[in-house]
């Protein structure tokens, strides 16, 4: 869910999809990021819910889906001139060269997924391993 809600609570405000100082191509993909957020959500949700198949794949394509765009949003820290922020937007203390707050972000969503797919797991005794 948080996948899902994530990109509109985050960027739909002056720092992204309303900042005037933006081009609008970069602001097509904030809305590509976001747009791919929720269909991300989608899936996993798809996936978490689904009674039919096999359920360590379902488990296993849920963990995918909801992790997804965090990885990429840590990866994308990687390519060149990219900044976790715009200069005009920091705050009295905060500096480009410092670690992205988000990143804290991506590792505390990866690690939940994580957790969730540990204890959603089929067990070998779990008698909803058989596949529908």
């Amino acid at each position: 869910l948080v996948v899902g809600v994530g990109g509109f609570l985050a960027d739909m405000n002056a720092t992204h999809i309303y900042n005037p100082n933006w081009p609008p191509h970069a602001k097509f993909h904030v809305g590509q990021t976001i747009a791919i957020g929720l269909l991300l959500a989608l899936a996993s949700l798809f996936f978490a819910w689904r009674w039919s198949g096999d359920r360590r794949t379902n488990v296993l394509a849920t963990a995918i889906f909801g992790g997804m765009l965090y990885w990429s949003q840590a990866a994308a820290n990687l390519f060149p001139g990219v900044a976790w922020k715009d200069p005009e937007f920091l705050k009295p203390g905060e500096s480009l060269a410092q670690l992205p707050p988000q990143i804290y972000l991506d590792f505390g969503m990866t690690a939940l997924v994580v957790v969730a797919a540990w204890v959603a797991w089929p067990r070998k005794n779990d008698l909803r391993l058989q596949t529908s």
